[in-house]
């Protein structure tokens, strides 16, 4: 027989290693050191699922209804509003003055229409992020919206930072390039690229029963073969170049010392202020989710402030739509600017021309 405590066979040389089992109270610390390890992690799992489980958001649902209401409301109103008189401003611009500022006005034009996109979205954001969506197809729908919107603004306001960086610095080239062919095949493309992105879109409630838009999205949605192409291209490339070409741009018309470059500078600075106070919290807010969907930051109050803090990101970066009017204010105060220059070296033109002829 074998020896119940050694393990030892006495009938051959194999040897069978096993610990005693204690007799007292102390069996389950006994499971817990010399259960296999396998087991050991499908306790954590289970004990990790069961503490994903419990965690509750409800708190967090019920404040943002509210913020949502506040911010929502106003930054549809006034960012409808505000964008249609853009389109309508920079398409006058386009007509009058073509093709001088046809570059800058398509441009323009292509980001308040973005904006517009994103105002339009809000309502039904507003209202399926609370309730259950009608069809699946709808929440899709209002998805892409938003996110084509965002990445939109993103792309189109990058280029607008590269062209008047060329233009500056590189004005030969620049006359090249800000053809209004060149521009709108350019904003072609940017329609393409976020159209193209949008792909991931349709797979954020894959396999998930009992979803909200906007929440419950699916564990491929957060992987990172997709969550790293979207922070790298989507927002870190576009933030990288537009800090390089803003920095640069001011940085040249600072070192000539003309009043006259003020209200270029204005845009340059209001745009970037814009892009950061806009985006970048967004995009920490969707790392630190990226993080908590894969295992890495488990604790329920920690959970519960970054979904917090993704939300109220995601709200107030709506109010870009908003802002990006103080880039339409500074750029069309500088083609007035550079109009009532061009009138006037006409007038002197003429001036110079009537005391020629008289001498």
């Amino acid at each position: 027989m074998m020896d119940e405590v050694s393990g030892f066979h006495p009938a051959g040389p194999r040897w069978v290693p096993r610990a005693p089992r204690p007799a007292d109270d102390s069996v389950f610390l006994w499971q817990m050191t010399h259960l296999p390890s396998d087991h050991c992690h499908q306790r954590k799992d289970m004990s990790r699922h069961n503490a994903s489980r419990n965690c509750s958001f409800s708190d967090v649902d019920e404040l943002m209804k509210t913020v949502q209401m506040a911010v929502h409301i106003p930054t549809f109103l006034l960012g409808l509003l505000l964008n249609l008189l853009a389109i309508r401003g920079f398409g006058s611009f386009l007509k009058k003055r073509w093709p001088e500022y046809a570059a800058t006005s398509i441009y323009m034009i292509n980001l308040a229409v973005f904006d517009l996109l994103l105002v339009l979205s809000l309502p039904f954001k507003m209202v399926l992020s609370h309730v259950r969506p009608p069809a699946p197809a709808f929440c899709t729908l209002v998805e892409c919206l938003y996110f084509i919107s965002m990445y939109g603004s993103v792309f189109t306001i990058c280029c607008i930072s590269l062209d008047r960086f060329l233009a500056i610095r590189y004005p030969l080239l620049a006359s090249y390039l800000r053809s209004p062919t060149k521009t709108f095949g350019t904003c072609c493309v940017i329609w393409v690229l976020v159209w193209a992105g949008s792909v991931p879109v349709y797979s954020f409630h894959a396999k998930v029963g009992k979803y909200r838009c906007f929440h419950n999205m699916s564990d491929s949605t957060w992987s990172a073969k997709v969550f790293f192409p979207l922070e790298v291209f989507g927002f870190l490339l576009p933030m990288a170049i537009m800090g390089f070409c803003s920095s640069m741009s001011i940085h040249i018309l600072l070192g000539l010392r003309d009043r006259r470059y003020g209200a270029c500078i204005w845009t340059i600075a209001a745009s970037l202020v814009v892009f950061v106070v806009s985006f970048l919290p967004v995009h920490l807010g969707f790392f630190l989710q990226f993080l908590v969907r894969n295992g890495f930051i488990v604790e329920c109050r920690a959970r519960q402030g970054i979904s917090l803090f993704l939300q109220l990101s995601m709200c107030f970066s709506n109010i870009n739509c908003c802002l990006d009017v103080f880039c339409y204010y500074f750029v069309i105060k500088e083609f007035r600017a550079d109009i009532m220059a061009r009138r006037l070296s006409r007038v002197q033109l003429v001036r110079q021309d009537t005391v020629i002829t008289r001498g």
